[in-house]
């Protein structure tokens, strides 16, 4: 490859590409903190996750007899 390309490909590669990669890192940050919850959402979302939570592991679960 000669040096006239390899030049332009380390442009895109470490410069361009990384910057699109931030743009988009930042992008999706301040969306996701916006982002608004109904609280009979958020309040689904606790229950499932404390029922979860306390849920017996299935390995420890005695069989029926």
């Amino acid at each position: 490859m000669n040096s006239d390309t390899s030049g332009w490909l380390w442009l895109l590669i470490d410069v361009v590409m990384v910057a699109i990669l931030g743009g988009a890192l930042i992008y999706g940050t301040l969306h996701w903190r916006r982002r608004r919850r109904s609280p009979v959402l958020e309040e689904a979302s606790e229950r499932a996750t404390a029922r979860l939570y306390n849920r017996e592991p299935e390995s420890k679960q005695t069989p029926e007899v």
